[in-house]
């Protein structure tokens, strides 16, 4: 429920009214400027990792540490990582399949094929120099 405190208007069921496709690229908006959007009413917005998680993986890809993949999770490139490393790169996989779960459910659609649509966005969104893991199984820097 959104809330304005002027106008005291209550916006319900916002995602409600907009069409399946809208909705689709709605998500993908949202993928792509860093914010996923998970309730019905588009608020709250959760994010898909906490900040200290965020700078360890920002940090390991910029290293070739750590990679998107299709599947929309994130992947040791190597198994040389560290601790932090890997328990960073896990809890952002706990919290992306949390979302595309809830994504999945008020569509309608597969978890598998909301999470693999944002695993193209996220391999399209990464920097030059990070690594991806495309079709072929093959990490490439992108």
């Amino acid at each position: 429920m959104i809330y304005f405190p002027k106008t005291k208007i209550f916006f319900k069921g916002l995602l409600m009214k907009i069409t399946h496709k809208m909705s689709k690229v709605a998500f993908g908006l949202a993928l792509m400027f860093g914010t996923v959007i998970v309730s019905q009413t588009f608020a709250p917005v959760a994010y898909a990792q906490t900040q200290s998680a965020k700078s360890i993986v920002d940090k390991a890809k910029t290293d070739g540490l750590v990679g998107e993949t299709l599947s929309g999770y994130l992947a040791l490139v190597t198994s040389t990582a560290s601790t932090s490393v890997k328990s960073a790169v896990n809890e952002i996989n706990i919290r992306r399949k949390s979302v595309y779960t809830k994504h999945a459910r008020a569509t309608g659609e597969s978890v598998s094929d909301v999470a693999g649509v944002s695993g193209e966005k996220l391999i399209n969104k990464a920097k030059l120099g990070e690594k991806v893991k495309l079709a072929n199984g093959v990490w490439t820097t992108r």
